[in-house]
């Protein structure tokens, strides 16, 4: 049986549960979490399953694990993360790793993360920006043969904890991961719905050397419908995510096609990463190094903004 340890059982912790759950798997699951009533909402979630193939335990303390984990997957929030995943690898031997996005809020922790994987030989570090991931997008990357205008728009977005997932799609559609970040049109800055973070509104954008252009619009005059807009080629893909449709329009001929697609939710993507990832040692999400490209460019330009709108020097960006 492989051994698998969930360390944040929050939302996102409980989808990757969720998704644990529904392998064929046999697996022995670890969950840690600080929080007691996360850790009996989990606990719930296993009793109701009734899994055969499925053993849980449920600690507080990373200090109960075993000393041997096959995958862990880190859903903290980013302020604390480096220290966790800094406590695990020198409290247990760790195989695979499976990180959350916003990875760190500090440059420096990237450099550490990188060094702490060779330290503790972790084989294997991925981020969960699972879009490029999607059939949707795999088969949208085979027919680009121009440059890629991308458009995406929704006044709920979070362009801080959400444009990572995003700036990947982009990267990985354009095969370039030297993204020109731009915050100049981005407006303020308001509390997140999450506690002690920031997010921040208005208009970010990012291109390539090759004329490929992002743009990620979200403030209150925005569309309360998410939409993300493609064109390329000779065509203009429009997906609605919350909805699983697309609109494909012809711009020479203005044929329009509707479709129903399938946009995964995480605890579907968790199965069948951890599945592919255990089994044969691969998994389809950007490696660490990959996206620690992306963050640190990222998180060095909202550190800017962040430091202009709040009138004083940000190193910590405010965001997860």
């Amino acid at each position: 049986m492989f051994k698998v340890l969930i360390i944040g059982s929050g939302n996102i912790g409980y989808r990757h549960f969720e998704g644990l759950l529904k392998t064929d798997l046999s697996l022995v699951i670890y969950v840690i979490d600080p929080n007691v009533e996360a850790l009996n909402r989990v606990q719930k979630c296993y009793e109701e399953s009734n899994s055969e193939e499925k053993t849980c335990y449920f600690f507080e303390s990373i200090k109960d694990i075993p000393d041997q984990m096959d995958l862990c997957i880190i859903a903290t929030s980013s302020k604390v993360r480096l220290e966790v995943a800094e406590t695990l690898l020198k409290t247990t031997s760790v195989k695979y790793l499976i990180l959350e996005k916003v990875l760190f809020q500090k440059e420096s922790d990237y450099d550490q993360m990188s060094s702490l994987l060779k330290e503790y030989n972790v084989k294997g570090c991925w981020v969960n920006c699972p879009l490029r991931t999607f059939p949707i997008f795999r088969d949208l990357k085979e027919k680009i043969k121009t440059s890629l205008s991308y458009y995406i728009e929704y006044r709920n977005f979070g362009i801080g904890c959400n444009s990572i997932h995003q700036l990947d799609l982009f990267s990985f559609l354009t095969n370039c991961l030297d993204l020109k970040i731009e915050t100049s049109k981005l407006e303020n800055v308001v509390e997140s719905k999450r506690e002690g973070y920031l997010e921040v509104l208005g208009i970010l954008t990012a291109s390539t050397n090759k004329e490929d252009t992002l743009i990620i619009s979200s403030n209150i005059e925005s569309s309360p419908r998410y939409f993300m807009k493609l064109k390329f080629n000779e065509e203009i893909w429009t997906i609605f995510p919350l909805l699983e449709r697309i609109t494909v329009e012809g711009t020479q001929n203005n044929e329009i096609i509707e479709k129903v697609i399938n946009y995964p939710k995480q605890s579907s993507i968790t199965s069948l990463l951890v599945t592919e990832l255990l089994l044969l040692g691969k998994c389809s999400l950007p490696d660490y190094e990959t996206s620690k490209k992306l963050h640190v460019n990222l998180i060095k330009n909202l550190n800017t903004f962040f430091s202009k709108v709040l009138d004083h020097k940000v190193i910590e960006c405010p965001i997860t």
